[in-house]
């Protein structure tokens, strides 16, 4: 049996507007976990070279080569955004989730695409601290941080969400509702997902404990590293006593089969 894990974390997008500053730390810290204290062999892509082909290439390799019993991890902090999908113009068009490589989105289908090629012996866990948040555009966004102004601008919570490039879609359609998630486990598939938060909630990047990470990478870990034998299931459990807040709304979900939600995390 083998135990592989690769960590993303992206503070430094092209531009400066939408940078982050938690997300290394997050790499960091779910690195150091997993592979300190769950004997994992961990690989991490940080900022510039977290583009969407070494992802993808990376996240293909662990799958194409894990064999029945082996355990992965594949762990993404960073933005999340969704994309306007009109292909098929005889239904209704809907949005697509997507996470924001340093150099462009990875799409759902993408995503899917690899996952399934999983054999059905080895196990995944995907932890996901982005948002898919479907209510804001880049102007309401603004707003937010605006609304932020009393505190030290450095230390305001901020969201992992960078909204679509096209406002008018925006608008038109951030009351649809998201018909393909990046990660959606469904019951006959094998790996476990643990997100920040829901659909349409965002998922924040924060100063706590003296550095910047994602309120629910934080959370998680301090559990983790307090309980290391609990299931995925009370693991969540104990998370959503603390979150969401009045301060950081997010709502973390785990979602998977209810047999992988019973086995004790990371085996």
């Amino acid at each position: 049996m083998s135990k592989k894990a690769i960590c993303v974390g992206i503070n430094d997008y092209p531009g400066s507007y939408n940078d982050l500053n938690g997300c290394i730390n997050d790499c960091d810290d779910w690195g150091s976990l997993l592979g300190n204290d769950f004997g994992f062999e961990v690989s991490q892509l940080k900022d510039n070279q977290a583009t969407a082909s070494l992802i993808k290439d990376s996240l293909t390799s662990m799958v194409n080569e894990a064999n029945d019993g082996d355990v992965l991890v594949f762990t993404f902090s960073g933005h999340g955004t969704w994309t306007y999908d009109n292909h098929n113009p005889d239904e209704s068009d809907n949005r697509d989730e997507a996470l924001c490589a340093y150099d462009g989105n990875i799409l759902d289908d993408e995503i899917r695409d690899i996952l399934k090629r999983l054999t059905s012996g080895a196990r995944l866990t995907v932890i996901c601290d982005s948002c898919h948040s479907g209510t804001s555009t880049r102007s309401l966004l603004r707003n937010e941080q605006d609304s932020n102004a009393g505190a030290p601008a450095v230390n305001a919570p901020k969201p992992r969400y960078m909204p679509p490039e096209d406002e008018n879609s925006a608008l038109r359609t951030m009351m649809i509702p998201i018909r393909h998630r990046a990660f959606y486990p469904e019951s006959n598939m094998n790996e476990v997902l643990i997100t920040g938060c829901n659909s349409l909630e965002y998922s924040y990047d924060a100063y706590l404990g003296g550095q910047y990470n994602g309120a629910m990478t934080f959370n998680a870990i301090n559990i983790i590293k307090n309980n290391p034998t609990l299931t995925y299931r009370e693991f969540h459990r104990r998370l959503r006593f603390l979150l969401p807040t009045t301060q950081f709304t997010q709502s973390p979900q785990l979602e998977g089969n209810s047999t992988n939600k019973d086995r004790v995390i990371f085996s």
